[in-house]
């Protein structure tokens, strides 16, 4: 049956215009009349929040410091505006095209290389189209969310089209790891790759050994697609975190430097590798790092705040502080608020860390002045946003003119967040706690981090529990592990307060420690199989 492109709406990313032009015109020979275009990934990424596409051809290579054609599937995938029923092609070399398909999540569909010619793009499309109309069904329910009906498509499947085993297995594989079960996702992974050696089946592999804190296995298997130079950001991300995790934080940095080389405009690594630098105090490099996320983050979805006030609290770290120094500083501060103008709570560090600013520089009028603002400001905010930063506030504040006028003010939003749930349960958690009631404080502060997911203090306090419930015999006690693991790696250190890193820091030895013994139980255990 002949495929009919007249109803299909497209979208080409490419900024070589006759190359761009050329792909029209076979486009529109072939029936194509819906077409839009787009010079940048950033400028795709628009169109697609805005129109579902059913074809997008993304050229590889858009020019140096310009995001690459595959960067636009992983944002488009991280953000949630890919839908599975669009086809994306690759244009890229067929000699460099098979190091591109290595991603689990965020591989293209196909690809096509340059020159472009009628029947090569008909030959790409045409395949590809026909496996899309049969598993049309899943792409469906995947792009509606519904997880568990789409992992009984995937056996449907697999039973009624043999030939297509492999291709779905794929999204079975995605499911079992977004729907946590790391055991399953593990065993297939495994079966393809002993079966049919596949560089996005090892990603899988080694993301459910992960997860399962067999760090040690999950090295060996991500290590390989690293070997064979695959342009994989999940690969480097967990075996990074394979480091990480049981602490050899030096090997981590050198792994995604590497990365970073080679894909010099992905966020993510960038934002990884500055935080890992920040906690080995290589300031330069952590600098140098988070400069680059902000850059290459504005406009998609790993946009944030804390890639701006961790640079400026790298900027701060440095021995030398210059007044070139400062400047960068002061105008990332700036950018900031510029960046997220409604963000009452950016608005507030900013000045909090502007104060910090000057009095590094000995300009201590400029100081209180911030300072003062700064207190004005978190005056300004709700109960629940001044109980969450009191800490960073109050330690923002010392050595100023309104250190004094702080401390009162501490007193008072103490006071006042023992109303609020997740205040009231964080309360009730240090004073089980100081018990060394260990299993009923994680209770509580379970319950409060629930309620108030993602604040530093309440995760620390949640840590530090569980690593102490974790001594204690039973059977939990890998569970709690990582669930530690998971939580501090959940935790943007860079944006930390100083006090706020030194506890972070202490709890990340003790887990990786106690993370490294688990590790290596479960790889002795194997061994003696």
């Amino acid at each position: 049956m002949e495929i009919s492109y007249s109803d299909k709406k497209v979208l080409i990313v490419d900024n070589r215009l006759e190359d761009l032009a050329e792909l029209k015109m076979i486009l529109a020979n072939m029936g194509v009349s819906d077409i839009q275009v787009a010079s940048s990934v950033n400028m795709a990424l628009v169109l697609l929040r805005e129109t579902p596409y059913d074809l997008c051809f993304v050229v590889f290579d858009l020019g140096k410091e310009h995001k690459n054609g595959l960067q636009l599937i992983q944002e488009a995938t991280a953000e949630r505006v890919r839908q599975f029923s669009t086809i994306f092609s690759l244009v890229v070399d067929p000699d460099r095209s098979k190091l591109l398909f290595g991603s689990l999540d965020s591989s293209p569909d196909t690809y096509i290389s340059k020159p472009y010619s009628e029947p090569k793009v008909r030959f790409r499309l045409e395949k590809i189209m026909r496996v899309k109309q049969v598993i049309r069904p899943l792409d469906e329910l995947l792009d509606q969310g519904r997880l568990p009906e789409a992992l009984k498509m995937c056996a449907q499947l697999i039973r009624s089209y043999p030939a297509l085993r492999l291709y779905v297995s794929r999204f079975r594989g995605i499911i079992l790891l977004q729907e946590r079960l790391f055991s399953k996702a593990g065993q297939l992974f495994s079966s393809i790759v002993s079966q049919r050696d596949q560089p996005w089946a090892r990603v899988g592999l080694g993301a459910a050994l992960c997860q399962q804190g067999d760090y040690l296995n999950a090295r060996q298997v991500l290590q390989q697609v690293i070997d064979e130079s695959h342009f994989c950001v999940e690969a480097y991300t967990w075996l990074a975190r394979t480091y990480r995790s049981l602490g050899e934080r030096g090997e981590a940095i050198s792994l995604l430097r590497k990365a970073v080389m080679l894909q010099p405009t992905v966020p993510e690594l960038l934002g990884s590798l500055g935080g890992l630098a920040a906690q080995n105090q290589e300031w330069n490099v952590a600098v140098d790092a988070y400069t680059q996320a902000i850059k290459h983050a504005r406009q998609s979805c790993f946009q944030s705040e804390d890639y701006y006030f961790s640079l400026v609290a790298a900027l701060l770290a440095r021995d030398n502080f210059d007044r070139e120094i400062e400047e960068n500083a002061i105008r990332t501060l700036e950018d900031v608020i510029q960046a997220f103008p409604d963000a009452a709570i950016v608005q507030f560090k900013s000045r909090l860390m502007v104060a910090q600013v000057y009095g590094r520089a000995g300009a201590s009028e400029r100081a209180d002045r911030a300072a003062r603002n700064a207190f004005d400001l978190f005056c300004e905010l709700d109960l629940t946003e001044q109980a969450e930063w009191i800490e960073v506030f109050l330690e923002g504040m010392e050595g100023t003119s309104v250190e004094s006028d702080a401390q009162m003010f501490k007193q008072r939003v103490n006071r006042d967040s023992a109303a609020l749930e997740w205040g009231k349960l964080n309360i009730q958690g240090m004073l089980a706690y100081r018990s060394k009631n260990y299993r009923k404080a994680l209770g509580f502060f379970v319950r409060a981090d629930s309620i108030l997911p993602g604040n530093p203090s309440l995760t620390l306090n949640l840590v530090q529990t569980a690593l102490e419930q974790a001594k204690v015999p039973g059977g939990e006690r890998n569970e709690l592990l990582l669930q530690c693991d998971n939580a501090l790696y959940s935790i943007n250190y860079g944006a930390l307060s100083v006090r706020q890193q030194k506890r972070y820091l202490t709890l990340s030895e003790r887990c990786a420690d106690m993370v490294k013994i688990m590790a290596e139980g479960k790889r002795d255990a194997e061994e003696n199989i």
